[in-house]
């Protein structure tokens, strides 16, 4: 049975807050983990110590064969950051990194807005190519496109599987002309997780020691995920 977002938060919290440390590192949990996701090219309790030094491709690769193999659900948004992350866009042309199978990128679509989905896995699930949002495969970490083209880039639940965690919000900020809007899990780091993190964000400073504070930007607790709103400066 797959949990929804909101359920999956409520759980998640209770581990974090009330399951001591000693228990969430012991083989009790692991072996939890390892029966949740099964044989991987990658084993998901490994996956933090290997994930920095694997090539990009093999951790592509990963990724898609977890979107092969396990239902995903359309959003890993709750309904307070997905109204949240829909009120934040600015502009008319919009870019969604790591758009998944494509939900935000619709919803943007349907509002009128000239949208574009970049994804890892774009080309491995199907997609309506003469539908109104534009598919293009491409990593946050070498996004393949001109500086300053999208008035609004969009990343959810994306740098919290990223290698090069400064790369990524680097490029993210390259290809933006008036602000970025990320979303990202508030969930502490331990040996097993029930996911495919590697990066944590338990609190604020945690994403803006990662982000910085030099640049006009908000950042709260929406639905149970941290929401960070940054304006670009422009000229």
């Amino acid at each position: 049975m797959k949990l929804s977002r909101s359920a999956s938060l409520r759980v998640n919290r209770f581990l974090d807050q009330y399951a001591p440390p000693v228990l969430r590192d012991s083989t009790i949990f692991r072996r939890l983990a390892r029966r949740m996701y099964g044989k991987l090219t990658i084993d998901i309790v490994d996956l933090k110590a290997r994930a920095f030094y694997l090539s990009r491709l093999d951790l592509e690769n990963f990724y898609v064969q977890l979107q092969s193999r396990f239902d995903q659900g359309v959003t890993d948004l709750t309904p307070a950051s997905l109204d949240a992350v829909l009120r934040s866009v600015r502009g008319d042309r919009v870019l969604d990194v790591a758009c998944g199978r494509g939900y935000l990128c619709n919803l943007m679509a349907e509002r009128g807005l000239e949208v574009v989905g970049c994804d890892v896995a774009v080309s491995s699930s199907p997609r309506d190519a003469s539908g109104p949002v534009q598919w293009v495969n491409g990593n946050v970490e070498e996004l393949p496109f001109r500086d300053s083209i999208f008035d609004t880039v969009v990343s959810t639940h994306t740098l919290e599987h990223v290698q090069q965690l400064a790369r990524a919000i680097d490029e993210l900020r390259r290809v933006a002309h008036n602000r970025i809007v990320l979303v990202v899990p508030r969930q502490r780091p331990y040996l097993a997780t029930f996911n495919q993190h590697i990066h944590f964000f338990p609190y604020e400073f945690s994403l803006l020691a990662w982000t910085g504070t030099g640049r006009p930007h908000t950042l709260e607790l929406v639905g149970g995920d941290w929401l960070y709103i940054e304006d670009c400066a422009v000229g």
